[in-house]
């Protein structure tokens, strides 16, 4: 018995992405963009921390920078333990931290990245979410992921050169999934050509 032949199998080509431009920068804050009939709106502080989330997520943090001097931290004392217990943890993701007395810390490196934050408010908001999170390594990890991003994404208000903002536009234009920032808000808002027209009375 002869089998039946299947059909041949055709790879159809994925549509090609509608060209954008970037009409402009609205309050130093959002990314005007246009693309075909729609427009986009760009938040670039929520863009740039969802993309560093991402990266982060997928590689880990990569680049650390000894402090020129070291920061002595006094927290509360579960917040102490909760620090001691994840030495290696955090030595894993860029934070040099060693004990420092018997309620304090001493933080001697910081991911590149947060090299120009406050270091002790930042390792106060770590320490507290250590003991929010207990031993749970995945929610304590995400956590710091969302720390990171958050404090190393461009702030509102910032100027971004021309090149910044198209890499913004680029990115959060060609992925679906990014959606929303680590916080949950949105990262963009779309306005539908017809919605604008409608609100100026220019539709029938």
């Amino acid at each position: 018995e002869v089998a039946e032949k299947l059909p041949e199998q055709v790879e159809l080509p994925m549509p090609e992405m509608i060209p954008w431009r970037i009409v402009g920068e609205l309050y130093s804050s959002y990314i005007l963009v246009e693309q075909g009939e729609d427009a986009f709106l760009i938040d670039k502080h929520a863009a740039h921390e969802r993309l560093l989330y991402n990266k982060l997520k997928q590689e880990g943090v990569t680049e650390v920078q000894a402090l020129l001097s070291p920061v002595s931290v006094t927290l509360s004392r579960e917040e102490h333990r909760a620090v001691l217990d994840n030495l290696e943890l955090l030595k894993n993701n860029g934070f040099e931290v060693e004990e420092f007395g018997t309620v304090s810390v001493l933080v001697r490196a910081v991911p590149a990245c947060l090299v120009n934050n406050d270091v002790m408010f930042l390792m106060c908001d770590i320490a507290a979410n250590l003991v929010k999170f207990g031993k749970a390594e995945t929610d304590i990890l995400d956590d710091l992921y969302h720390n990171i991003a958050c404090r190393s994404a461009v702030k509102g208000g910032n100027q971004q050169s021309d090149t910044e903002l198209e890499e913004f536009a680029r990115k959060i234009l060609s992925d679906n999934s990014i959606m929303y920032c680590p916080h949950g808000r949105p990262v963009a808002f779309e306005l539908k050509r017809g919605e604008l027209e409608k609100q100026f009375g220019r539709t029938k």
